[in-house]
C-alpha cells in the first residue's frame, strides 16, 4: 500500500487508575504512551487494554501461518488507533481479470472508540485503487479479554477465507451490467446525499450535485474509468475507488480509507453496483 508502514510499534502503553486527592476513585483507567506521556484516552475499569506487545505478537503470529506476509505498523489519530497490515501471499489474485493485492488489516484502540477488529483492503494493480470491504473478518469490543490463542489464529483464517470469497463474489458479473446516464445520475445523487448536509440549499431548493466541485471531480473520475473499462457497473465502482485514492483531499488517505470519507463513499459504490447487479439478474431471468 502506498503509505509509510513500520517494522514494528516503538511505545507501548502505561496503564494509570484515574484518582481524585488520590483518595477517591473514579473507576476509570487513563492510557498513556510510555514515549511521550501522551494521553490516549479515558476508558472504563471494565476496558481490558490490548498492548502493543501483544498486538504486534498476534499480528506475526499470523504471518508465521503462511498465508500473509507482514507488511507493517502504522498509527492514526496520534496513536489512539493502530493498525497491522499482512499482504496476502497469493500472487494469482484476481478481480474481472485485473491482479489484486489484498490485505489483512488489523485494528485496535486505546480510547475506547473501537473494538479490536480484523478486516480486508485491497488495491487493484492496474491503477493501485484502494477500497476497504464491508467484510469484517473479526471484531470484539475490549469488555472482555481477546484470546490471541491457536484457536482464534485457525478461527481467523477461515473467517478470512469465507468473507473473501464473498467480497470476490460480489465483484463476479459486474462488467456485463449496462450503466446508463440515469443510474450514474442517481448514484451522484446518492453520494451528494452521503456527503452534504441536509439544509444546504440554494433559493430555498436543494443544491443540485453539479454544485459541488468535488462531485464534479468525482463524475470526472467515473468517465475516466469507464471509458476504459466500459459504461459498466466494474467501471462505475472503480471511478469511485480512483477518486477516493487518487482525488480526494484528505490529511490522512489511511485513515480515510479505514474510517473516513473514502471508507463511506467506496462502500456506498459497492452497495449500489451489487444492487445494480441484482437488478439486472431479476430483469433477465
Amino acid at each position: 500500500m502506498k503509505n509509510d508502514l513500520k517494522p514494528q510499534l516503538e511505545w507501548d502503553i502505561q496503564v494509570e487508575n484515574v484518582e481524585i486527592s488520590r483518595a477517591f476513585e473514579t473507576g476509570k483507567l487513563a492510557l498513556f504512551r510510555n514515549d511521550t506521556d501522551k494521553l490516549l484516552g479515558l476508558v472504563s475499569k471494565k476496558y481490558n487494554p490490548i498492548s502493543n506487545q501483544q498486538f504486534m505478537n498476534f499480528a506475526n503470529r499470523l504471518a508465521h501461518t503462511g498465508e500473509f506476509e507482514l507488511q507493517g505498523f502504522t498509527e492514526l489519530k496520534g496513536g489512539k488507533i493502530v493498525v497491522a497490515f499482512l499482504k496476502n501471499s497469493n500472487p494469482k489474485l484476481t478481480i474481472n481479470g485485473f491482479p489484486n493485492e489484498e490485505y489483512l488489516f488489523i485494528g485496535n484502540s486505546f480510547d475506547g472508540s473501537k473494538p479490536f477488529h480484523i478486516g480486508t483492503a485491497s488495491s487493484l494493480v492496474r491503477c493501485e485503487n484502494q477500497f476497504t470491504s464491508t467484510l469484517k473478518v473479526f471484531s470484539q469490543k475490549h469488555l472482555s479479554l481477546v484470546h490471541m490463542d491457536d484457536t482464534m489464529i485457525r478461527d481467523v483464517l477461515e473467517g478470512y477465507k469465507k468473507q473473501s470469497l464473498l467480497l470476490y463474489g460480489s465483484f463476479d458479473g459486474m462488467h456485463e451490467v449496462l450503466v446508463d446516464e440515469a443510474a450514474i445520475e442517481d448514484f451522484m445523487n446518492q453520494v451528494k446525499a452521503l456527503l452534504s448536509k441536509p439544509d444546504e440549499k440554494t433559493n430555498g431548493e436543494m443544491k443540485s450535485w453539479t454544485a459541488y466541485p468535488r462531485l464534479l471531480s468525482l463524475r470526472r473520475a467515473i468517465d475516466r474509468e469507464m471509458n476504459d473499462l466500459g459504461r459498466n457497473a466494474f467501471g462505475l465502482f472503480n471511478g469511485v475507488t480512483y477518486y477516493t485514492t487518487h482525488n480526494l483531499k484528505t490529511i490522512n488517505q489511511l485513515g480515510s480509507q479505514l474510517n473516513g470519507t473514502a471508507k463511506m463513499m467506496n462502500e456506498l459504490a459497492l452497495r449500489y453496483c451489487n444492487q445494480l447487479k441484482e437488478k439486472n439478474l431479476i430483469t433477465h431471468n
